[in-house]
C-alpha cells in the first residue's frame, strides 16, 4: 500500500475532530432537527384531513416566521460542503450526517485503529421512511451520499484530505428501512495528492453495497478561492 504524503499543508486537515463542546443554541437546534425528522415521516404517512393539515401548516409557518425574524449569522471557516458553519460544527451541520441538520440521518462515526491512515471508519445509521426508494428499502442515491461521507471521513485520516473526484457504488442487496446498518470505509492507497478509498455497507451479515472512491487533496489556494466566492454570495444576499 503506497502511503506517500503530500508535501503541502491542507486546509481540511483535522476537520473531522471536534475541539469544542456544542453550544446551548446548537443543543436546542439538535432537538428541533429531530422533531422535524419526525414531521417529515408523519407528513408522508398521515391520513389527517385537510383541516388538520392546514392547522399544521399554520403552526409551521409561525415557527418559520419566528426564526426569520432574527438576524442570520454565518461565518464560513471550514470545509463543510453546503454549510456556513464554523469548522468545529462541521459534522453537526453536514447535510448527510449532521445532528442539527434535519435533512440528515444522524450517523454515529467510530474509528477502528489509531486514527491514522490505516484505520477504518465505521458509520452506524438507521434510515427512516423519508429515504425510501424501492418499497421498504433505502433509495440508492442516499446510499451513495452516505458512502461519500464515510469514505470522506476515511480519507481525512490521511492527514491531507480533499474532495471527491470519483465514487463508484455496486449494489449487492436491498438496504432495508428502519433497520440498523453499518458503513465501513478505509484508505487503500495514497499517491501524492490522490487518495484511493473503499467501503462496504452491511445489514447484519448481508452485504448491501460496496464502494470505491478517489479523493484529491485540495491545495490551500483553491480552498481560499472557494471561501472568497462564498463570502461574495453572502454579501450579495445581505443587500
Amino acid at each position: 500500500m503506497n502511503m506517500s504524503e503530500p508535501s503541502f499543508i491542507n486546509a481540511f486537515k483535522g476537520f473531522h475532530i471536534r475541539t469544542e463542546e456544542r453550544s446551548p443554541s446548537d443543543e436546542i437546534r439538535m432537538q428541533i432537527a429531530e422533531e422535524l425528522r419526525v414531521v417529515f415521516d408523519e407528513l408522508l404517512a398521515t391520513s389527517a384531513p385537510v383541516e388538520e393539515l392546514e392547522r399544521t401548516r399554520a403552526i409551521i409557518s409561525q415557527a418559520v416566521s419566528l426564526l426569520k425574524s432574527r438576524p442570520h449569522s454565518h461565518d464560513y471557516e471550514g470545509p463543510a460542503e453546503g454549510s456556513l458553519a464554523p469548522m468545529n460544527s462541521f459534522l453537526d451541520r453536514s447535510p448527510i450526517i449532521g445532528a442539527i441538520n434535519p435533512l440528515s440521518v444522524p450517523m454515529r462515526m467510530d474509528i477502528e485503529g489509531d486514527g491514522g491512515s490505516e484505520s477504518t471508519v465505521v458509520g452506524h445509521a438507521t434510515f427512516p421512511a423519508a429515504y425510501e426508494g424501492p418499497p421498504g428499502c433505502v433509495h440508492g442515491g442516499f446510499i451513495a451520499a452516505y458512502f461519500d461521507e464515510v469514505l470522506g471521513m476515511a480519507q481525512s485520516l490521511s492527514g491531507n484530505p480533499g474532495m471527491t473526484v470519483n465514487l463508484t457504488v455496486d449494489y449487492r442487496a436491498p438496504t432495508p428501512l428502519k433497520q440498523p446498518v453499518i458503513f465501513r470505509g478505509r484508505v487503500v492507497s495514497i499517491d501524492g495528492r490522490k487518495i484511493s478509498v473503499a467501503g462496504t455497507l452491511h445489514h447484519g451479515e448481508t452485504l448491501c453495497a460496496e464502494a470505491k472512491g478517489l479523493f484529491v487533496s485540495m491545495r490551500p489556494e483553491v480552498f481560499s478561492r472557494l471561501v472568497e466566492i462564498r463570502q461574495a454570495q453572502q454579501a450579495q444576499q445581505a443587500q
